[in-house]
This record gives C-alpha cells, sequence and structure tokens, in this order.
C-alpha cells in the first residue's frame, strides 16, 4: 500500500512518516500540492494524507485534483481548529476524513486502517468474476421504451446502426450489452472501444489492424476490432472524441463494409452491427468542426436516448435494490435492504453521475454494512445534505435529536475530544460520529 503525505510543516511530516511506518505503507512526503499531484500521478498512492492550509496550491484544490483522477482515492484532510470550516467543505467535496492539529497519531492510525481494510476489500471485490450485466434495470417510461428498442434492435437478422447519447452514468455501454446478449448475436463476438481512452495515433491501429512492418512497432499482423467482431457487435464508446481525420476513413468503412488494415493492400468485408455512443452533444460539435455531420446521419439509424437518474426517480429504489442483491452475493452479505429515511433521501438526492455514482455508493456502503438495513447514518456526508433532509421530513423527533447532541457533546470532553475513543465508546465509526458532530455543530 502507497500512502502519500502533503503538508508544508517538516514537523508533520517527519511526525506522520515515523509513526506511520509500522503499518507496513510506502510513504512518500512533500511539502506543495504541486509536487503532491506529481507524486500522486507517478506512484498512484492508495491514500493521500493532505493539509488544508498549503502554500500555493490550497489542500482543498489539490482534494479536487485527487478526486478528477481517482474517485475512489482515499483522502485524510488535518487541519487546524480555526480551518474546521474548511475542513467540513472537503468532506463534502468527497474527504473520507479530517483531523485537527495537534493530532494523535494512534487516531490517524485507526482511520488509515479502517480505510485501507476498504481498499483491500474493494481490491478483493475486483478480482471475483462479476456476473455479466446484460438487463437494463428500472420501471420508469424512459427505460421502458429503451428496453423495447434494444429487444427489437437485438433481433434484427440484418446490420443495423444505433447512437446511443446521453450524460455520463447513464448506463450507455449496458444497452449496447443488453442488444447484443439479449439477442440473436449472443453467441457471436461483443467488441468494446473506448475512443477516449485510445492514443489518437493509435485509433487507426486498433479499428483496422496492421501488417507485420507496417510501422516500426508491428512486429506481426494484428486484426483490428471490426475484424474481430465480424458477425457481433461493435461498440465505440465517447465516439465524439474520435480524430476527425479518422472519422472520415471510418464513415468510408461503414459504407463499404470493407476496410483494410494498416500497411494492408487487401480489402476485407465485414458484417457487423455499429453501436456509438457519446455523454457530448454532437450537434453542437457538428456546428463547432469537431464531429463530422456525414458520420453522425450514417450512425444516428437508430437513436437512443438515456435519461439522467434524476429525472426518473421512480427507478432509484428500484437500482438500489439491485445492486444490494448483487454486492450481497459478490460480498457473501444478506443485507435486506434500505431503510425508509434513508431511501427518501436516496431519493431527493441529485445524482450527478447518474447510476454509475448510486453504483459506487452502494459497493462502499455494503463492504462497511454490518445491519440487516441500510440507514440514514450508513450513507456518506455528501448524500445526507441539509436539503434532504428538508425534503424528507424531520428524521427524528427534536427530542430524541437533544438527547443524542447531548450525550456524544458530554463523551466528546469525557475523552477530551479524541474522536476514535469516543466513537468506541459509542458504539459507533469515527466517520458517523463526524456526521453527528457536524449535524449539531458540536463546538470543543
Amino acid at each position: 500500500m502507497k500512502v502519500l503525505i502533503i503538508d508544508d510543516e517538516k514537523s508533520i511530516r517527519l511526525s506522520l512518516r515515523v509513526g506511520l511506518s509500522k503499518l507496513g505503507v510506502k510513504i512518500f512526503t512533500v511539502d506543495s500540492g504541486e509536487a503532491g499531484i506529481e507524486i500522486f500521478d507517478k506512484e498512484k498512492p492508495h491514500l493521500s494524507i493532505v493539509d488544508i492550509n498549503l502554500p500555493g496550491m490550497s489542500g482543498i484544490d489539490v482534494l479536487k485534483e485527487i478526486r478528477k483522477k481517482d474517485k475512489n482515492s482515499i483522502v485524510i484532510m488535518i487541519t487546524y481548529i480555526s480551518e474546521v470550516k474548511l475542513a467540513v467543505e472537503a468532506m463534502k467535496l468527497g474527504a473520507n476524513d479530517y483531523f485537527t492539529k495537534p493530532f494523535s497519531i494512534e487516531e490517524i492510525k485507526d482511520s488509515i486502517d479502517d480505510n485501507l481494510k476498504y481498499i483491500k476489500k474493494v481490491q478483493e471485490l475486483s478480482t471475483k468474476k462479476e456476473k455479466k450485466i446484460t438487463e437494463v434495470i428500472g420501471i420508469s417510461k424512459s427505460i421502458q421504451e429503451v428496453k423495447d428498442i434494444a429487444k427489437k434492435v437485438g433481433n434484427m437478422p440484418y446490420d443495423t446502426f444505433i447512437l446511443v447519447q446521453g450524460e455520463s452514468g447513464t448506463g450507455k455501454e449496458i444497452i449496447a450489452k443488453a442488444i447484443h446478449f439479449n439477442g440473436i448475436r449472443k453467441e457471436a463476438p461483443y467488441i468494446a472501444l473506448n475512443c477516449a481512452a485510445i492514443p489518437k495515433n493509435l485509433q487507426e491501429s486498433e479499428l483496422f489492424g496492421h501488417e507485420k512492418g507496417a510501422f516500426s512497432d508491428a512486429k506481426k499482423l494484428k486484426k483490428g476490432l471490426i475484424e474481430e467482431a465480424n458477425g457481433g457487435t461493435l461498440f465505440l464508446d465517447e465516439i465524439g472524441d474520435m480524430d476527425l481525420l479518422l472519422q472520415a476513413k471510418v464513415l468510408r468503412v461503414l459504407q463499404e463494409k470493407k476496410f483494410r488494415r494498416v500497411g494492408g493492400v487487401e480489402e476485407i468485408s465485414f458484417s457487423t452491427n455499429i453501436i456509438a455512443a457519446t455523454n457530448k452533444d454532437l450537434v453542437k460539435a457538428i456546428e463547432n468542426g469537431n464531429f463530422r455531420e456525414d458520420l453522425y446521419y450514417r450512425l444516428n439509424v437508430i437513436p437512443i436516448y438515456t435519461t439522467p437518474l434524476r429525472e426518473r426517480k421512480e427507478d432509484i429504489e428500484v437500482l438500489i435494490d439491485y445492486f444490494v442483491n448483487q454486492y450481497n452475493v459478490t460480498l457473501d452479505k444478506s443485507v435486506k435492504g434500505m431503510t425508509k429515511e434513508a431511501l427518501e433521501i436516496c431519493t431527493n438526492y441529485e445524482w450527478k453521475g447518474n447510476v454509475r455514482e448510486l453504483k459506487n455508493l452502494l459497493e462502499r456502503v455494503m463492504i462497511f454494512q454490518e445491519d440487516d438495513w441500510i440507514d440514514v447514518e450508513n450513507l456518506p456526508q455528501n448524500i445526507i445534505s441539509q436539503q434532504s433532509i428538508e425534503k424528507t421530513g424531520t428524521l427524528l423527533n427534536t427530542n430524541l435529536e437533544n438527547i443524542e447532541m447531548e450525550a456524544i457533546n458530554k463523551v466528546l470532553q469525557q475523552n477530551n475530544w479524541n474522536i476514535s475513543k469516543t466513537a468506541k465508546n459509542l458504539g459507533i465509526s469515527r466517520v458517523t460520529l463526524r456526521r453527528k458532530i457536524e449535524k449539531y455543530s458540536i463546538q470543543k
């Protein structure tokens, strides 16, 4: 495991390095946010400890940058008491925990230990063979329409072109798989290419293949994805990011149903369903000169539009039940579902990351879940926003809230605000305790 420490105070970096060295982790220390991001890009640490008040690039900006690069990487913020408001803001932006200076190394060790256990669980989960999802989940009108189109297209006895458009995380690839694996081509190849993930200079070779000696690194003949997908389905994800020059070549190939490998002279015929997907507005891209209009109309024979999750709230409960059952199998658990209060909060949440965000949230919750039901306190802080609480009404009556607040405050004072010891005495997790401190605005 790798841990990155970003703090401009040498004494803090040294004490953390010495204190954490016994955990058996590889530690990197830097004194600025800019240097921290360089190390993060190079070493891909599993966990980062970031000071909020850094010179130059602030700790909040470092957190934002890390979240752009890796949504699952663990980030712990450290700050002075006077900066606690910033720490709370960091939690809302995706930080996993925070500590105020001067802090206890033992407390940080406890937090790191909990988070490293989470990382280990995630890694174990990723190594398990997950069931191939080929079903579009939902009961909303828009999802029913998508299911109907997918069923009809999947059983067409001839090649066609499908363009799936919608926001990131709305399930565009799931729709492509549903068309293929639930149709007459299910025994044929399903090949996917993410146009945004392949460097532009390699996209042509990936699609069409190359002959031996076609270029310096072409040591042997390589079949392209179009050839590999012959008789089945070729899924071109993020088609809006395809290079303009390659777009022209792809258009000709799709029209003629023939292609040549890079460096080759032989024309190879193919028969394949082409499904393209994008989260971009291709009409605007055409107007801006970033996408070919003729390719757009070639691909848009059968258009499918995916609706954002916030506009089909009736699907949220169905999706939650589906993912809970899925992770029950994968994680060998028996969680029954989500309580009414927690479900109402999730239903009122905006879900900017759509179904993908919901799935990732439930994965993390299920890894730590020990009770039969997922309750409000099991949800991350960014889900339990003040707006969501106002929408769902009073989750606990005022008397119970006052009793809970007084109990937490009393135990905190008894333990001199030692978060780990207080959480243990109260029988709750550190993260849950942090949430309740923020909820009741309890101050030291």
